[in-house]
């Protein structure tokens, strides 16, 4: 996207955002990655800042540097936010589930954050604001009902490297344009290095996908997969309600 495209598009959600969120509070995950924090800086544009809360959600093991960033990010735009951490609930989860893998551990911190932020929501009158992007929406990158879940998803549509321009354009922090993209569901852990693929890679593909176009290797086929087994997750439950009507 050129400059001005991408001015247009920033126009664009912040209406959106406005149209939307109307005179509710609007709840949003902050964690120092780019996608939340793009999407609070289109809130800072939208809204009144007396509207937006914020909630940084760390555990015990969060890295020193997004507790720094979420205070630089909160600080530029001048909005609030509160600091809960999960581990109380989310260990109270692993000592009765016993999950038998590092990823299901992972998606038991994606649900506890949501709760937590609905429950602020419901407290406030407000809607939970979703920060997934189109690569990690199409990929699957995401947990069903954890991250995936909100009420206005504004960023949906933009794919990993329009985020990082819009990102950009808006002046957010460099430490957080800079920094590599992780979900924060365990120590060390990287989206790219986890999904075995850049995110320049997936975006590459999904825009070939779109349009209709194809390649004949291994790193197309793993995107096309990753998009046909995470079908589920894009779509309602299955049900019968339209065979009744």
């Amino acid at each position: 996207m050129s400059d001005s495209v991408l001015l247009n598009e920033i126009h664009v959600i912040e209406n959106f955002l406005k149209e939307k969120i109307g005179k509710k509070r609007a709840v949003i995950g902050i964690s120092g990655g780019i996608d939340s924090s793009l999407v609070l800086t289109l809130l800072s544009n939208s809204i009144p800042v007396s509207n937006i809360m914020p909630f940084f959600l760390p555990e015990k093991r969060t890295p020193e540097s997004d507790f720094r960033d979420v205070e630089t990010l909160c600080k530029s735009l001048s909005i609030p936010y509160e600091t809960i951490f999960i581990d109380p609930i989310s260990e109270s989860f692993k000592k009765v589930l016993k999950p038998p893998r590092r990823e299901l551990d992972g998606n038991i911190k994606a649900r506890v954050r949501m709760t937590i932020l609905y429950e602020k929501a419901n407290e406030n009158d407000g809607l939970v604001i979703g920060t997934t992007n189109y690569s990690e929406y199409m990929t699957g990158y995401f947990t069903k009902y954890g991250d995936g879940a909100c009420d206005i998803e504004p960023i949906l549509h933009l794919k990993k490297s329009d985020v990082r321009k819009l990102a950009a354009l808006m002046r957010v922090p460099e430490s957080i344009l800079s920094k590599k993209p992780s979900a924060g569901l365990w120590e060390g852990q990287s989206d790219e290095e986890e999904m075995g693929i850049t995110y320049d890679e997936i975006d590459r593909i999904l825009s070939l996908m779109d349009s209709g176009k194809t390649e004949d290797n291994d790193t197309y086929r793993k995107v096309e997969e990753m998009v046909r087994v995470s079908f589920h997750k894009r779509i309602q439950p299955e049900n019968l309600l339209s065979q009744r009507k």
